[in-house]
């Protein structure tokens, strides 16, 4: 599979198809009387955008392009972000490595995704004075073992690869 980046237009198209959908499971919930289930549909989008804000502390734009535009490239992956962001990383060198990194490693499983079973990414971002970490791990059920290469600016560190489970810590220093 080789998926190209996309456009502006794109990118605002499915983030309004986003939007509409949510107000819309919101209207839904009302109209029902399921007030508790609304405010859970409310916290979830307020969650899930704090996330993506500390994200954007680290001031790697090519990656959390990457992480934003996920669902969309990639919809047979249910994609949940965790975030401890204290520091910025700004390191451009590393920035273009890691989003080409986590696009590699998804693009070389993705075709062969078990079209029957669930598939879930998890992507916790950790960054202080002294570290940057980005905690990937995939579970579900894929045909292909997934190929993990040894990359410059960055420590790989792998927990679990396996036609299930893929998990790997990469880190930087930054100091």
């Amino acid at each position: 599979m080789t998926t190209k980046l996309l456009t502006v237009n794109e990118v605002l198209r499915f983030a309004n198809h986003d939007f509409l959908n949510q107000l819309n499971l919101i209207s839904m919930n009302l109209d029902l009387q399921r007030i508790e289930e609304a405010k859970q549909i409310i916290k979830n989008i307020s969650d899930n955008s704090k996330k993506l804000s500390n994200m954007n502390k680290l001031q790697l734009p090519q990656t959390l392009e990457w992480l934003q535009t996920f669902t969309w490239r990639f919809p047979a992956i249910d994609l949940k972000l965790h975030s401890d962001v204290q520091q910025a990383v700004n390191q451009p060198q590393l920035d273009e490595k890691l989003a080409q990194y986590l696009e590699n490693t998804v693009i070389h499983i993705y075709d062969g995704l078990d079209a029957y079973a669930e598939h879930q990414l998890q992507i916790t971002t950790k960054s202080d004075a002294s570290q940057f970490q980005l905690i990937f791990h995939l579970t579900g059920n894929w045909s292909e073992m997934p190929i993990i290469k040894e990359t410059e600016h960055m420590c790989i560190d792998m927990i679990e690869v396996t036609n299930h489970s893929l998990h790997y810590v990469l880190s930087a220093g930054l100091e």
